[in-house]
Order: C-alpha cells, then structure tokens, then sequence
C-alpha cells in the first residue's frame, strides 16, 4: 500500500475531508489531492503532525509493505496507556476543569477576607483581656503570627488558582460555537 492510499484511508477513516486535513497540516486541498493520487508526496516535515492527526506511526506511513489497513494506534496524548474511560475523563477536565481554579479562587479570598481579620480580632481580645502583662504580650504577638501565615496561604493560593486558569484557558481554549444563520 502506498503512501497515498494510506493518507486516504486514514484520512476517510476519521471523517475528515481533503479541506480540513489540508487547513491542519498547513497545506492546500490540491497538495492533499496529489499526495492521495501519488502525483506528489508530502513534505518531511508535515509526516510527523499527519500521524499525530491520524493516531497512527510514520513508520507504518512511510512503510509500503504495511498492508494493514488499520494499524495499531501510535501512543499519544490519546492512548498512552489510557481507555475509554480515561478519555471521557478527559472531556470532562477539557470542560468543566476550570472550576478548579475557580473553586480555589473563591477559597482563597474567603480565607483572606474572613480568616485573617478572625485572628486579628482574637489577638486583640486577648491583649484587652489579659491586659498589659508579659504574657499576654506574648500570646497576642503568637496570635498575630498565624493571620500573617494565614494570609499568606490565603495570598498563594489565590495567585496559584489565577495561574492555573490562564494556563488551562491557554491549553483548553474555548470552542466558539457557531450561530445558526436563520
């Protein structure tokens, strides 16, 4: 089987046009067209991202005396290891993952906002209530150490919950769903 049978099958195999192969790999429809007919052969460069799109290996792309009309799937970010049901999960971080970040968020600023005026008040209360002895000082100044530590936690984790949602936005960006035209 030829390289350009190869490239039909799997690319029919997944569904996917000669339009919409040619846009991911960065070509245009005719070089599709010609790889396919074996008028041409794809470039070095573009073998490497069609095996990722086809889950298959360059080896078994390049190998003409592969037959096998469905090779076994090439590990990838896909099937390293991982079923069907790893792949649902995976839908599902893709979607709703995001709430982790905001889940810590809201966390954070809570704990900033209630927690640390909680000690605060604690400490003072002891100060006013033990007066001004040595002890009291002291166990005032303990008590004012655990808001510092508090807020900064609080203060870590919500930069922590900020930085992951950028990243996650960036590697799972929004699909922009398209307006039905009446």
């Amino acid at each position: 089987m030829t390289i350009g049978e190869k490239i039909y099958r799997c690319r029919k195999a997944n569904g996917c046009s000669q339009e919409e192969l040619a846009a991911l790999l960065g070509v245009s429809r005719q070089s599709v067209s010609k790889w396919e007919t074996g008028d041409a052969l794809p470039e070095v460069g573009k073998l490497l991202p069609m095996a990722r799109c086809f889950r298959v290996t360059t080896d078994w792309l390049l190998d003409e005396e592969a037959d096998d009309p469905c090779p076994p799937p090439a590990a990838g970010p896909a099937t390293e290891g991982r079923g069907a049901a790893a792949e649902k999960t995976g839908g599902l971080y893709r979607k709703f993952g995001w709430l982790i970040g905001v889940v810590g968020l809201i966390y954070g600023v809570l704990l900033c906002a209630g927690g640390v005026p909680v000690f605060v008040g604690i400490s003072q209360s002891i100060k006013n209530a033990a007066g001004s002895s040595p002890d009291a000082v002291a166990i005032s100044r303990a008590f004012l150490v655990v808001p510092v530590v508090f807020g900064v936690v609080a203060l870590a984790l919500v930069v922590g919950s900020v930085i992951f949602l950028i990243r996650f936005r960036k590697k799972y960006p929004r699909e922009k769903q398209k307006k039905a035209e009446p």
